[in-house]
């Protein structure tokens, strides 16, 4: 899923526009993002936390090159699952040996509409 896929979803589910369903989810997007940067963590509870996480400088190779060089340190985020969300995914797991279908391209939806 992707934040097109997210959006469309949401205006669904709530029966709202697109349009609307796009400012909803960049709120709260930006909300998330907002307070890792304020505080380091954001916590949804049943959801899971988003952790702002440091990364320190390290040595690397220039992938083209094969040169050695200097990643330098950054910030990234993590994100732990509650257990709520660890128990959901395990029940929509699906059989051993079962495969799950190859989702079906939205190009492809959109002719046969």
């Amino acid at each position: 899923m992707n934040k097109s896929d997210l959006i469309d979803r949401v205006a669904s589910k709530m029966g709202i526009t697109r349009g609307e369903s796009t400012q909803y989810v960049d709120v709260v997007l930006d909300a998330i993002a907002d307070g890792l940067i304020e505080d380091g963590r954001v916590k949804i509870t049943g959801f899971g936390s988003f952790i702002r996480r440091h990364r320190s400088a390290r040595d690397g190779t220039k992938p083209s090159t094969g040169e050695p060089i200097t990643i330098p340190a950054s910030e990234t985020c993590g994100f732990k699952a509650a257990p709520a969300l660890r128990q959901k995914l395990t029940d929509g797991v699906l059989p051993s040996g079962q495969v799950e279908p190859k989702p079906v391209a939205r190009e492809a939806v959109r002719e046969t509409l």
